[in-house]
């Protein structure tokens, strides 16, 4: 096949990827993309020419937009109940401490576990997702005891999302204590921020 042969292949695959890119939700575009590049790479390895790219690149982009759509639906879902973020392997969730308990407590308000009960009935409909839980403090205070603080938190918020229907194998808990600061701790709001429990949520699709 000469060379403009060659790119009449590989044309629409490349507007295959760009429409796939052209669908709602960034994270479908980045799917797509992502797809389409390795894709791209895996096919050239097996078909050793432009067209085994072309064809790989073509399964790679649909693959990725795949997964793309279905990140969007389970954010979509979650961002009506909680700060939502994609990240690598699927989802974060923030739960901000000072909504979910009161001063150096571990006893969930009235109003967090309203919101832990529906974040729970969603992540309930996908048993094959995996779930860390993890609580975080600020700086302030004895290391040990924020540990142990930060740790009765993340298992007071994994046992509402138990009694929705997340199964615990599904669940790991961890308590960081003030290990992992997102903000300096010198300052108001970023002790607020720091404050926190964090729910990783590990899509089996998208790892």
């Amino acid at each position: 096949m000469n060379a403009w042969k060659k790119t009449r292949v590989l044309a629409p695959v490349l507007v295959l990827a760009v429409v796939g890119c052209a669908t709602p939700g960034k994270r479908t575009a980045t799917g797509a993309a992502a797809g389409a590049v390795v894709g791209g790479a895996t096919g050239a390895m097996v078909g050793g020419d432009f067209e085994g790219a072309a064809v790989g690149a073509g399964v790679g982009a649909a693959a990725g937009a795949a997964v793309g759509n279905y990140l969007d639906k389970r954010a979509h879902e979650l961002e009506q109940v909680a700060e939502t973020r994609k990240t690598d392997h699927g989802l974060l969730l923030n739960l901000r401490s000072e909504l979910l308990f009161k001063t150096d407590s571990a006893v969930l308000t009235e109003s967090a576990i309203d919101q832990l009960s529906r974040i729970g009935d969603i992540l309930a409909k996908y048993p094959d997702d995996r779930l860390r839980v993890e609580g975080h403090t600020d700086s302030q205070g004895p290391g040990p005891y924020n540990e142990e603080l930060s740790l009765r938190r993340a298992e007071a918020v994994q046992r509402v999302l138990s009694s929705r229907g997340v199964q615990p194998q599904q669940m790991m808990v961890l308590g960081k204590g003030e290990t992992e600061p997102v903000a300096p701790n010198d300052t108001v709001a970023g002790r607020s921020a720091n404050r926190r429990v964090e729910l990783h949520i590990d899509v089996a699709q998208a790892s």
